[in-house]
């Protein structure tokens, strides 16, 4: 049974399912799953996410079947297994799926399991899957180092776009340069003070993106950046810190997500592990309006969308059975209305 977790990594990270091509993966999982579940499928443009249940599905383990691009050819040695996904998220998919028909096999129902797409690009699964079903707890599968993260930061993206008048190079005083406009823009952004929070830290911001012109010697008429900011309080006052005095016609929000924290500590209680909170973002955000929901999962983030990511295969064996044990754990709670 220990490298049966370990077996079924090997084999989701021989299908590649970077974000928008999640359908072959799917296939495999959707066949899998159907040996021990009632498996549902949701239509996400060409490709789907997969519900699988047992019984009524009071407790839901739930991770995405994407990748970032690049694929990494699987290869092992004694104690780990590389690939992309190894850890974000293929190992983890094979700990859930080890772990639910473990579970059955013990007799246990009233679970079941949530695979969605487009999890690292738009969130256009998830954002269909919370319709699917209405758990009371939900186990969100990240690579945590098998800790129990309890709360994470906010995401608000945002676009600056600045538009100017081309000229050629060698009469730059006949135009104006968008990106001119656009870097002082971001200048008065990076001078701005951010806040803090007690327990989830500083809010952080990041310049991700830059573009604009068309060639050297053209006065470039449009320029633009994206930003995204990681947020420990409201957004709201976030983007006013930020935004303050930047005209609306250059402001474009491309996504906000406000930051999430389980408070219920009664809860938190009955898992023995180490709790954290963390400055990466999940879909713990939009599970955590309905259920009681935590993250976790075997593998380490640092090595997640790295040319070097992997996951060790002990974490696999551990990760699985953390998940058995929540998952006797929970259904035995929620039976006895103990949650």
């Amino acid at each position: 049974m220990k490298t049966d977790v370990i077996n079924l990594t090997r084999d989701l990270l021989r299908i590649p399912s970077p974000s928008g091509n999640e359908k072959q993966i799917g296939e495999f999982l959707a066949k899998r799953l159907k040996r021990s579940c009632k498996v549902k499928l949701q239509k996400v443009g060409n490709r789907f996410n997969i519900l699988a249940t047992k019984g009524k599905p009071k407790l839901l383990l739930t991770t995405h079947m994407d990748t970032v691009p690049k694929e990494l050819p699987l290869r092992e040695d004694k104690k780990w297994i590389y690939g992309r996904g190894a850890c974000d998220t293929k190992g983890i998919i094979a700990a859930m799926i080890c772990a639910v028909e473990e579970a059955i096999a013990l007799g246990r129902n009233n679970f079941g399991l949530l695979f969605d797409v487009s999890e690292e690009t738009d969130f256009s699964g998830i954002k269909k899957a919370i319709t699917l079903v209405n758990p009371k707890v939900v186990i969100v599968g990240e690579p945590t180092k098998n800790k129990i993260v309890y709360g994470q930061k906010g995401l608000l993206g945002i676009k600056i776009k600045c538009r100017g008048r081309s000229a050629p190079g060698a009469t730059p005083e006949q135009g104006t340069s968008a990106i001119y406009e656009l870097l002082t823009i971001l200048d008065k952004i990076k001078g701005k003070q951010l806040p803090t929070d007690q327990k989830l830290g500083s809010t952080t911001l990041n310049i991700g993106q830059i573009k604009g012109g068309v060639a050297p010697n053209v006065v470039a008429d449009y320029a633009e950046a994206i930003i995204e900011v990681r947020t420990t309080c409201s957004n709201e006052k976030i983007k006013k810190v930020l935004l303050k005095n930047i005209p609306k016609r250059n402001i474009k929000i491309l996504y906000n997500f406000e930051p999430s924290i389980n408070a219920d500590e009664k809860f938190l209680a009955n898992f023995n592990c180490e709790k954290e909170i963390v400055s990466y973002f999940s879909e713990m955000y939009f599970w955590e309006k309905k259920a009681k929901t935590i993250v976790f999962g075997p593998g380490d983030y640092k090595y997640a969308h790295t040319d070097l990511e992997k996951i060790r295969k002990s974490d696999l064996i551990k990760g699985k059975q953390a998940y058995v044990d929540m998952i006797k754990l929970i259904t035995k709670k929620l039976h006895t209305e103990q949650l």
